[in-house]
Order: structure tokens, then C-alpha cells, then sequence
């Protein structure tokens, strides 16, 4: 009884947590291309089964979970052209929540993700289209992300963290069968170029022509380990799939039925008729745009102007092909920097010119200076007194001959001697 209350308090509080996590859910975008129908179930993986809190498992296989509409493929044997086939796995199919790993999820909720920890794999996802006309023209594009890592001092860690370290390549691609098949390996497939992912999510496309009423398209990705050097990290992220056809067209508005005017009424002048959409005329600084219209596809832009998707995605810094707005103005080229030359100027012919004497230059006229008259001394009397004469500087050795009495000293001495010699001669007597 108190498992199942606890139980109870455990799925009333996922509920409320899930109501709280769809309705802070991502802004609505605005698609200017309305017409185009994404013709595959779940492109944006955005499905949920509330009761196992994931995807189901494909044929029962418990590393596999694949988002409905969609169907995993992979080898299970090494193939000829594996490297290390003693590291060959089959990889394991799981969603990935952007609560979780933000990074690993390119627009919405959710993403797919496969992966081969410590191994090898060659694999990828597939979805047939049925409903289509034969000859109509089809373009299919996705985001795709891989993660590849080199172990370093513990083996089983990542030393990059969640960045790719010295990756192996991952041959990502996505293509179409025109013809409805669902063997990857089929020579019916038209593939896109391989581009490298590593932690980035990379836009992918290809185009081809239905030749049936179903046609099925492919991502594919191989971890290649050809210089046989062990990887922990084998992980690949798909997302936003969008398969359309480029010949669908806007519906147009069934017009109203117009009033029948009382012909005693003056006649209305006619609405002016929509001027056509001129050609895009350079900015001031030579680089040519084009305004977004409704039912406006990048695709069909890129037509128009004879560019390619790439360089419409790089020149205006999108990320996503399928997503634009009206009014939206995209630049189709920019003009290439050219360096203007200077203007040649006319060599000078050299005219002889007479020099012009140089006028010596002036004499200096010798002024003497002007002297300073000083004051006159005023006359004093002849009798000059010590205080008023002014002292004659004297060497030190002048000074010390007039300061000593030498005289007095010597005779001083004299008589000290005659006394020492009277004193003696008594005490001889004596």
C-alpha cells in the first residue's frame, strides 16, 4: 500500500513537472516558405511516449530506440574495410533531451543519437515516403553533429570533456532513394558530399528526383578508425530532417464573388495591378539583397540568383535553411575589394633657371657693451682705523709668525735652564 501511494506521488509530480516543461516550451518561429510540406513523420524527433519516458525499442532489441516513423540500420559484423575489427560494434539508438545536453540538441526538445562506446560501427537512420508523384523533385536535408574522442591518461575519459580529441573520421552524409528502396548500399542512392561535424551542428542536403510513388531517405555515418588508434567516443546527433518537394506551389485565395454595380453608378476606377517583382538593384556599397516574400524557400533563392544554399547560409550567418521570415533581407553577393590605382602623373621636364645669388649675409656690427658705472667711492680720511680698514687676507704660515713670541719663549727657557743647573750643583756640594 505505501508503494503504490509513493508511486502514485511520483507519477502526479512527473506530470506537473512535464505540464511546467512543455508550457516554458521554444518560441514559435516564423517560416516564411508556408507552401513546402516536410513530407517525413517526426523530422524533428520531437515525439515522447509518456509511458516509458522515451522511444520504443525497434524490434525488440533493447540498445535500440528509435523515434516513430523512422528505422535504425547497422552492421553488426566487421566489414572487409574495417581497420581494428576486434573493436566493431553495433551501436546503441537512444533520444537525447536538451534538459540533459543542450548541445546535442539542435532546435526543439529532443534529437536522435547512436553511438558505439569504445568500438567501431557503420550505421545511420532511414524513412520511407510513400504518396509522392513520380518525376517530382525532391530535396532532403538534416543537422548532424559527431563526437569522437582519444583517451589519454585513463582510458575510458574524455580529456576534451565533451569536444571531439584527435577524432576519427565519421563520413557523415545523408542521401535519397528515388526509387523507394531500403538498402543503404544500394547504387540508387544519391548521396550528399561527406562533411566533417565534429561538435557542431552541420546542415546537410541532396536532391533528387522521385522515379516511384515511395521514395526513402538515408543518413549514414561510419567511425572509422583507419590509424588503428582506440576512440572511447563514437557518437553521432541527428536532427530537424525535412524532406520537401520543390515543385509544390502556394494555394492561392478563391477570390469573392464580385458585386454587380448599378450602372447609373459612376464606374470605380480600377485598383492598380501588382508591379512585378523587380530585380534586386546593388546597395550603396555594391552588395546585392533580396527581400523575403512569402512562400520564399532558400533553395529556391539560391535558384533564382544561380547560388549555391552554402553561401547564402554563409553570407547572412544561418544556420537553419528551412527557417526565414518575411520582410527578411538576405545578401546574395557583396562586392569583391578592388584596389583602386593612382592616377599617372605627367613626368616635369627640368627648365634650366639661372641660380639666384645668394645675397651675402649682412656684416655684424660690433657694439661694444655698455658699461656699468659704478658708484663712486666715497672719499674717507687718511687716518684709517682698524674697524674701517678692510682685512688683508694672509696665508696661514704669515699668520702663525706674527701671532707666536719666539723671543719670549727662548729667553723663558734660558732661565729655566740656569735654575736646573744651580739646583744641581747644591745638591752635588751638598
Amino acid at each position: 500500500m505505501v508503494l503504490q501511494k509513493r508511486f502514485g506521488i511520483q507519477r502526479f509530480l512527473l506530470i506537473i513537472s512535464l505540464i511546467l516543461f512543455l508550457g516554458t516550451g521554444p518560441v514559435s518561429r516564423v517560416n516564411a516558405q508556408q507552401g513546402p510540406t516536410n513530407l517525413l513523420v517526426n523530422g524533428d524527433f520531437e515525439y515522447f511516449d509518456w509511458g516509458i519516458r522515451s522511444w520504443p525499442l525497434q524490434d525488440g532489441i533493447h540498445e535500440v530506440q528509435v523515434c516513430p516513423g523512422w528505422r535504425a540500420y547497422y552492421v553488426d559484423e566487421p566489414p572487409a574495410k574495417a581497420k581494428a575489427p576486434d573493436y566493431w560494434r553495433r551501436p546503441e539508438f537512444r533520444d537525447v533531451k536538451a534538459t540533459e545536453y543542450p548541445n546535442r540538441v539542435h532546435g526543439g526538445w529532443f534529437a536522435a543519437k547512436y553511438f558505439s562506446f569504445a568500438g567501431q560501427h557503420e550505421a545511420g537512420f532511414y524513412q520511407q515516403v510513400s504518396g509522392i508523384a513520380p518525376g517530382t523533385p525532391l530535396r532532403f536535408s538534416a543537422y548532424m553533429q559527431t563526437w569522437s574522442c582519444m583517451a589519454a591518461k585513463e582510458w575510458n575519459i574524455c580529456p576534451t570533456g565533451d569536444k571531439s580529441n584527435n577524432p576519427a573520421p565519421m563520413h557523415t552524409k545523408i542521401g535519397i532513394d528515388p526509387t523507394g528502396g531500403t538498402d543503404p548500399w544500394s547504387p540508387n542512392v544519391v548521396w550528399s558530399p561527406e562533411i566533417d561535424a565534429y561538435d557542431v551542428w552541420t546542415y546537410f542536403q541532396v536532391e533528387a528526383v522521385a522515379q516511384n510513388s515511395t521514395v526513402t531517405v538515408f543518413t549514414y555515418s561510419w567511425a572509422d578508425w583507419k590509424d588503428e588508434i582506440f576512440r572511447m567516443h563514437n557518437d553521432v546527433y541527428v536532427d530537424d530532417a525535412v524532406l520537401i518537394a520543390l515543385n509544390e506551389t502556394q494555394p492561392t485565395a478563391t477570390p469573392e464573388p464580385t458585386a454587380t454595380l448599378d450602372p447609373s453608378l459612376p464606374t470605380a476606377t480600377p485598383a492598380p495591378t501588382a508591379t512585378p517583382r523587380a530585380t534586386p538593384t546593388p546597395r550603396p556599397d555594391g552588395a546585392v539583397v533580396h527581400v523575403v516574400q512569402a512562400g520564399d524557400t532558400l533553395y529556391a533563392i539560391a535558384r533564382q540568383y544561380g547560388v549555391s544554399v552554402e553561401t547564402l547560409l554563409q553570407l547572412n550567418g544561418l544556420a537553419d535553411a528551412n527557417t526565414l521570415w518575411v520582410g527578411q533581407e538576405l545578401v546574395i553577393s557583396v562586392p569583391t575589394a578592388t584596389a583602386t590605382p593612382m592616377p599617372v602623373l605627367p613626368t616635369p621636364t627640368p627648365t634650366s633657371v639661372p641660380p639666384t645669388p645668394t645675397a651675402p649675409p649682412p656684416t655684424p656690427t660690433t657694439i661694444p657693451p655698455t658699461a656699468t658705472l659704478l658708484p663712486s667711492p666715497t672719499p674717507v680720511p687718511t687716518a684709517i682705523t682698524a674697524s674701517a680698514a678692510s682685512p688683508t687676507p694672509v696665508s696661514v704660515s704669515e699668520s702663525k709668525k706674527s701671532t707666536v713670541p719666539w723671543g719670549l719663549i727662548g729667553g723663558a727657557g734660558l732661565l729655566l735652564g740656569i735654575g736646573i743647573g744651580f739646583i744641581l750643583g747644591k745638591t752635588r756640594h751638598g
